[in-house]
């Protein structure tokens, strides 16, 4: 009688998935997707993915500021399904609905989370190399572990996974309802406070990641002090001196001063050295993809310090004394530009 009990188990989320049970839902917190096809109804893993679920239950119920919506408004209603790779994943969260648009900001992408992509009807947030897209999330329609190195799973389809079958490309979110029940539930809030509470975590989680895994990654970092940003593409950087008089567009001649080092502390290159400005057409000449980015939002003056991943540098090809995948640091000045 055990083992039958222990199969049963096994095999009841798949049940779950294929009968579209409505069952009372249990002491948790939930998402409800009310869709013009149907509802589905996700269970979210605030314990293990805090910050993952603070930021979407926050967009859902209106309580966190964003570039979107008006206080109050609940983000996700009448957004949807951008994108459909067939027989994989649906794609939503994105006003623009092209794909590029969000809340006006990203997350770190937290790790550890109970839930596994590998199983259909899982909720991922979209995003980047290092961070989550601020609102942008798909649903699995087919399981890829292979998911779980990448991104952040926060929730579990466990009713009315016949919806999910029927959805496509087009179709629309009519509302997302976040459920909570029981006590603990209940307690959770989702606002501002406790966003920047989470968000904190993340950050420092991400630093200790990066210390066991590159810990002269981790130094440099952590060098650019408490006003450091990070871009969606993982670029780490601080400004040291503010500029003024717009900024340059694709197409401008600008003149910058530069000195680059390695993580180890290394000089490779100054422009300082050479007391000779470093010239060059933006997006057109053959400069990094991690300059362009940083470029196109300084204003003539400004200084920054930078800290650009491999892949908007060299790569793994290295350029003479930069040996393949490294990290590089600039401190970079925009002197000034000319749109072209």
């Amino acid at each position: 009688m055990k083992r039958i009990i222990i199969v049963f188990l096994m095999i009841m989320p798949n049940f779950l998935w294929a009968s579209g049970s409505d069952d009372e839902l249990g002491p948790g917190l939930y998402a409800d997707f009310t869709t013009n096809r149907g509802n589905m109804i996700f269970r979210l893993d605030p314990d293990r993915t805090p910050l993952t679920v603070t930021n979407f239950c926050g967009l859902a119920e209106g309580t966190l500021p964003n570039d979107f919506r008006k206080p109050g408004e609940p983000f996700f209603d009448g957004l949807s399904f951008y994108r459909e790779a067939a027989g994989y994943a649906l794609f939503s969260g994105d006003p623009s609905g092209d794909g590029s648009g969000g809340p006006g900001y990203s997350i770190p992408r937290e790790t550890g989370a109970l839930i596994s992509a590998g199983a259909p009807g899982i909720l991922v947030m979209d995003g980047f190399t290092t961070e989550s897209a601020g609102s942008r999330f798909f649903i699995l329609l087919e399981g890829d572990a292979y998911l779980d190195s990448k991104y952040t799973a926060f929730g579990r389809l466990i009713s009315k996974g016949s919806t999910l079958k029927k959805l496509h490309r087009g179709d629309t979110i009519e509302s997302v309802r976040i459920i909570r029940v029981g006590g603990e539930a209940r307690r959770l809030k989702f606002n501002s406070d406790t966003f920047a509470e989470h968000l904190a975590e993340a950050k420092t989680a991400e630093i200790e990641n990066l210390r066991i895994i590159n810990p002269q990654l981790a130094d440099a970092v952590l060098s650019l002090g408490d006003e450091k940003q990070k871009t969606p593409t993982g670029i780490y950087y601080e400004v040291l001196k503010a500029g003024e008089g717009g900024v340059p567009g694709h197409g401008a001649q600008v003149s910058m001063h530069y000195t680059g080092t390695l993580l180890d502390g290394t000089v490779f290159d100054s422009s300082r050295e050479r007391d000779q400005t470093f010239d060059f057409i933006l997006g057109k000449d053959g400069v990094i993809p991690g300059w362009i980015e940083m470029v196109m939002g300084m204003q003539p003056g400004e200084v920054r310090k930078v800290v650009i991943p491999p892949f908007l540098a060299y790569g793994d090809q290295g350029y003479g004394p930069i040996e393949p995948n490294s990290w590089l640091i600039f401190e970079m000045e925009l002197v000034s530009f000319t749109e072209g």
